[in-house]
């Protein structure tokens, strides 16, 4: 195989399991690394040059590829625009430049006759992506739904344990899964920009990341994660990007592509996926459902990834136009996502009402004349003169759903509105 040139931009936790794993590569060359700073104590260090100066890489033209583990969004953008015009291939792992700058970037990289490799950007050491956009290519993708956090799942699984959310935070923070502030991670915002990747590879358009719905874990108690395990259920941080709405309209009123807490049923593959591991439930026309489970993040795992997109290409680098072979069909426009008040699916949800006769009576009245079907309603935990009342729903438009919540808030017997999670319906 041909020696390879790269130049990376970054040299974190990622940045430095690409090294490690480079180095058993030895047709691909790691020229320069463009570093914040020269000063910083490293773990490991790259036998090639450092460097702050990121033209020296950009500009270089024995370079062929421009590795990107620096994340951020900006100047980051900059960088790879400038490296494509340069005609350098891109191999990154920066989810939220590809869902916010995407568009743009696969145009000019189709203008310039180079190609964009992303395994790294979504579900780290899974192999999601290269099976969607290649593994798949037989099939037409109906929807694409799964755990794509590993933070949120290792907070959730140790809330499921008996933790409260902010014990369970702290010693995900201890551990390095989340950040000192964990705000991309725990209110969705991370899964929203790996659901608009994958509706690029999936459905064509990247999603524009501001019109996706996001609803994060922060409100999710050990009493919710208790009783949805009575239930027969756990709570998981779910992503779901799907063609159309999910009400059952032909009426294409954009993609549903969301994010947030959704009860699982214990017998479904993605409620077994523990700790900081992934899990995607992938269904295509012809080959029905797929699921995928590993480790979504860390040093290695996303190496992994990268480096196994640096190989993909370099065997295929020196082959005649071959950087269209591996250019997506995405188009130059992006979509919005469907309106959330569209979708319909079962609810779990938990009041907390003043202990007095007739209260469940109202709330079934409440719930008829919006069109909510009671599947099961169970008054619980007593104490002094209020109770806790859970019910489940059949399923519901989420526009009745707000409609009714919103007329309950009103209602002088409830105390407060514990939550209302959704619950687990296949897109």
């Amino acid at each position: 195989m041909a020696r390879v040139v790269l130049g990376m931009l970054g040299l974190g936790t990622v940045g430095t399991g690409v090294v490690e794993l480079l180095s058993k590569h030895r047709h691909l060359t790691l020229k320069k690394v463009a570093v914040k700073s020269l000063d910083k104590d490293r773990s490991a260090m790259p036998s090639c040059p450092l460097t702050t100066d990121v033209d020296e890489i950009i500009n270089d033209p024995e370079i062929e590829v421009l590795v990107e583990v620096m994340g951020g969004e900006n100047p980051t953008v900059s960088y790879l625009e400038q490296a494509i015009k340069k005609r350098k291939h891109i191999v990154t792992a920066n989810k939220e430049v590809l869902a916010k700058h995407g568009p743009r970037l696969f145009a000019l990289a189709k203008e310039h006759g180079v190609a964009i490799f992303f395994e790294a950007s979504v579900a780290g050491g899974v192999p999601l992506l290269s099976t969607i956009h290649k593994g798949l290519e037989a099939n037409e993708i109906e929807s694409i739904t799964g755990i794509l956090n590993g933070t949120t799942n290792f907070i959730l699984s140790n809330m499921e344990a008996g933790k409260s959310y902010e014990a369970a935070l702290k010693e995900a923070q201890d551990l390095g899964f989340a950040e000192a502030d964990p705000t991309a991670d725990v209110d969705g915002f991370d899964v929203a920009y790996k659901l608009s990747v994958l509706a690029a590879l999936g459905f064509g358009h990247f999603v524009k990341p501001d019109t996706i719905y996001k609803e994060g874990i922060r409100n999710i108690t050990e009493e919710d994660m208790a009783l949805a395990k009575e239930f027969g259920y756990r709570i998981k941080l779910l992503g779901t990007a799907a063609k159309g709405s999910s009400n059952g309209s032909s009426k294409n009123t954009g993609f549903d592509v969301r994010v947030h807490p959704t009860l699982v049923p214990l017998e479904h593959p993605l409620a077994s996926v523990s700790g900081p591991n992934n899990g995607i439930v992938v269904r295509g026309h012809a080959v029905g459902q797929l699921t995928l489970i590993g480790p979504g993040a860390g040093k290695l795992p996303t190496a992994s990834a990268v480096v196994g997109d640096l190989m993909n290409l370099a065997g295929a680098l020196k082959l005649p136009d071959f950087a269209s072979y591996f250019q997506p069909a995405i188009e130059a426009s992006p979509a919005s996502a469907a309106p959330p008040l569209a979708w319909k699916c079962p609810f779990y949800l938990r009041l907390v009402v003043k202990d007095t006769p007739g209260v469940i009576g109202k709330i079934g009245n409440i719930f008829g004349t919006h069109n909510i079907s009671i599947s099961t309603i169970i008054q619980r935990g007593v104490e002094g003169k209020e109770a806790t009342v859970v019910i489940l729903t059949h399923d519901v438009l989420g526009k009745d759903m707000d409609a009714a919540l919103d007329e309950l808030k009103n209602c002088d017997f409830l105390s407060s509105l514990g939550n209302a999670i959704r619950i687990f319906r296949s897109a």
